[in-house]
Order: structure tokens, then C-alpha cells, then sequence
């Protein structure tokens, strides 16, 4: 079975960037740099709403984590370098 648009090389990520919220749901390369990412970022956010000419400075990650009481709380990753990139994708596998 064939899926239209599918790549197995993407993950679909939440990206805050800007210190904006809600986050932004992308299909990320899993072999993205940060440089890359945050191009991206500006060419979507240039898109949306094109009168916004700020560039992307900051990219967040949200990290999902659950306690043993099942509670889910979020821990904060700035994303600084390719590795925090790298890392972030390793979470989905």
C-alpha cells in the first residue's frame, strides 16, 4: 500500500520557535541541522503570515515525560546545536 506524500525519512515534530505558543506541527528530515531547521522555520513562517519578517533565533523542544503516578509534564530543551536536533528526532525512533 502506497501512502501520497509519505517519507519515511521525516518525523511529524511540535516546534515552538520564537518563544511563541501553541507549537507548530512540521514534518522534519531526520538528517535536518539546526541551521537548516530554523531556515525552514522562517520560509514557513514567511508563508503564514508575511508580514512577520523577524528571523527564527530560538527553537524549543518539549519533551514529554510521565512520573509513576502517570502525570505528563513537558521538560524545556533549547535547541543549540546539530546534537540537540539530533536528539530530539531520536525520541520519536
Amino acid at each position: 500500500m502506497e501512502f501520497p506524500g509519505f517519507d519515511p525519512n521525516t518525523k511529524l515534530t511540535a516546534v515552538y520557535y520564537n518563544g511563541g505558543t501553541p507549537s507548530h506541527l512540521f514534518k522534519i528530515r531526520d538528517d535536518v541541522a539546526l541551521s537548516g531547521l530554523k531556515d525552514e522555520l522562517d520560509q514557513i513562517n514567511r508563508q503564514l503570515n508575511h508580514k512577520d519578517m523577524r528571523r527564527v533565533v530560538g527553537v524549543e523542544y518539549r519533551c514529554p515525560l510521565s512520573d509513576s503516578a502517570g502525570s505528563l509534564r513537558f521538560s524545556r530543551m533549547k535547541l543549540k546545536t546539530d546534537d540537540d536536533v539530533r536528539t530530539m528526532l531520536s525520541v520519536f525512533g
